[in-house]
């Protein structure tokens, strides 16, 4: 080991700084390392082909979930963490897809798009019959007995239009469905041509028919060519099966144990389960494969976190976050230990940014600053929020409503809606090299926390009620409706008003008035324009039992950030 002394010599000061150098080089950089295995052996797209190919759809309570799950605890197990299920709760019936098709027979023949509803019925076998236009009126029902018969919908395809018809009358037809053993019921699906996944596990009827989204261009032939008077046939085989429940479902959890703080966690996570229309490739394929990812590079770099890494892939997400639910109540005494939560939850998009309050940033700007070092151009951004929300619909509410930092990674969902619990989420669908991009974050992000010298700072993470204006707002901030009694009524607010300015800082979108709102004192002076004159009004929420924690707040960010030299 080299040691250097102090001295004035130039010989010596020059040997000071080589030494510093030295010791700088050699100082442990656990997420250059982590990144540098990434660089070299990058396998996230396998494992994200595999999951999509082979392990896919994954319905919750289905057999194919059960496989998913039993397929990345294996993989976590061979990167040499500690691996197991955790059962959070019961599905009511397992249900699983077997084989489907669905075709008008005949010339022109075509090839239906289409899906049901998970849990719902299919068809006993392949099933042949007439396509009937559902009538909308006694008048159109007896037309159709005039040329179909008494039973004229005994073995039918009821083609469904556009048209909305009565609650009454709808239920009146269904009985006549019933009666007569109709064979289904077919409706157009969006007109955007997409085919949106959807199910309810917990119903208690399944249905007495198939109900079938068709993609919308296709329904409209179909439509058309019956409305001609065309006699049109129709074949589907629904292979939907059923197993009568309760069915257990667990969520994968695995370890990479710390070594100083083996009881403090970092938790990297997303949902394993998918709707069962596609392979789920980018909802959330991705952020299980980037999950996966970070653990296995993690591991293979044999940098040990001083904090367990804690690898979590929940089922149920789909249908209400029960496993991400689950985990929190089964693991309720570990909350408190938990340093933070990164969920990836939003597309294969890359991973561009991390909200954070005001006590948290100086812990996570030198992460931040890496991040986008590793590709100026797609860059990170950390976005100051006034505290942590339950909101967005993915496995890290849970946690930051039971008070821990749970993250939500930002991404541009670019072309999401496209894949967005659609027929199109598939492997093929995904950009590989944001996904590629998104692992490294992960796995930088992971070793990182797990490495700081103390828990993410909770301080003033859970945010106060948002003020209410009382109004409904335009984009470009003119007031469509004023509640009765709220601030704005007090204040004078009308309906035509626009809103020009709040104390002076003038605002032309209605996400920019509703952020001043928030951010500005408890009185504000509003400059509205009504009927070509501009108007002065006050809105005040000094009265509102949050105003004084507001206040405190308010005052300790400022005090922080004079103790660091910052202003805003």
């Amino acid at each position: 080991m080299l040691k250097c002394m102090q001295t004035k010599s130039p010989l010596m000061a020059v040997l000071g700084l080589v030494c510093a150098l030295v010791a700088s080089c050699a100082a442990p950089d656990p997420v250059g390392q982590v990144l540098a295995v990434s660089k070299d052996d990058d396998r996230v797209l396998e494992l994200l082909r595999t999951l999509c190919e082979e392990h896919a759809p994954r319905l919750t309570g289905s057999r194919k979930a059960d496989e998913a799950c039993e397929w990345t605890r294996a993989q976590f197990e061979s990167y040499g963490l500690e691996a197991r299920l955790e059962t959070w709760g019961m599905a009511p019936a397992r249900f699983d897809r077997g084989p489907s098709y669905g075709r008008i027979v005949g010339d022109p023949a075509l090839e239906l798009d289409f899906l049901t509803a998970s849990w719902t019925v299919g068809t006993p076998g392949v099933v042949r019959g007439p396509a009937v236009l559902e009538p909308k009126d006694e008048a159109a029902v007896a037309a159709l007995v005039a040329t179909r018969g008494a039973e004229p919908f005994r073995g039918a395809w009821i083609v469904r239009t556009a048209e909305r018809l009565e609650p009454k009358w709808l239920r009146h037809l269904d009985g006549l469905y019933d009666a007569q053993a109709a064979a289904g019921v077919l409706r157009a699906g969006a007109r955007s041509g997409l085919l949106v996944m959807s199910g309810d596990m917990q119903a208690k009827s399944r249905g007495k028919r198939p109900a079938i989204r068709v993609r919308f261009d296709q329904h409209e032939e179909l439509q058309a060519r019956v409305t001609r008077g065309e006699t049109v046939e129709l074949e589907f085989l629904i292979d939907n099966r059923f197993e009568d429940g309760p069915v257990p479902c667990a969520n994968v959890v695995a370890d990479l144990i710390g070594t100083e703080f083996p009881h403090e966690y970092v938790l990297v996570q997303g949902h394993l389960d998918t709707w069962d229309g596609a392979q789920g490739a980018q909802d959330n394929g991705s952020g299980v494969a980037t999950t996966m990812e970070a653990a296995r590079v993690l591991a293979k770099s044999g940098v040990r976190p001083r904090r367990t890494i804690r690898f979590v892939l929940y089922t149920g997400e789909e249908q209400g976050l029960y496993g991400s639910q689950g985990y929190v109540r089964d693991h309720a005494d570990e909350l408190e230990h938990i340093s933070v939560v990164l969920n990836h939850d939003g597309g294969g998009t890359y991973l561009e940014g991390l909200d954070a309050t005001y006590a948290m940033l100086p812990d996570m700007e030198p992460l931040a600053e890496r991040l986008r070092a590793l590709d100026p151009v797609r860059g990170f951004a950390l976005r100051e929020v006034e505290g942590l929300r339950n909101s967005g619909d993915s496995d890290h509410a849970p946690f930051v409503g039971a008070g821990v930092p749970a993250f939500f990674w930002k991404q541009s969902e670019r072309d999401y809606e496209f894949v967005h619990h659609t027929q199109h989420d598939t492997f093929a669908n995904v950009p590989y090299d944001e996904v590629r991009h998104s692992a490294k974050i992960v796995a930088a992000a992971a070793i990182y926390f797990a490495n700081l010298d103390h828990k993410l700072d909770r301080t003033d993470m859970k945010p106060l009620p948002r003020r209410s204006m009382g109004v409904s707002l335009s984009e470009s901030c003119q007031v469509e409706r004023v509640t009765k009694d709220s601030r704005a009524a007090v204040a004078g607010l009308q309906v035509g008003d626009r809103v020009l300015s709040v104390d002076g800082q003038s605002v032309a979108a209605r996400n920019a008035l509703t952020d001043l709102v928030q951010q500005l004192s408890a009185r504000q002076r509003f400059l509205v324009e009504r009927a070509g004159v501009q108007v002065e009004l006050t809105m005040d929420w000094t009265s509102d039992p949050d105003e004084s924690e507001r206040a405190a707040r308010q005052a300790r960010r400022a005090a922080w950030l004079a103790a660091r030299g910052k202003r805003d």
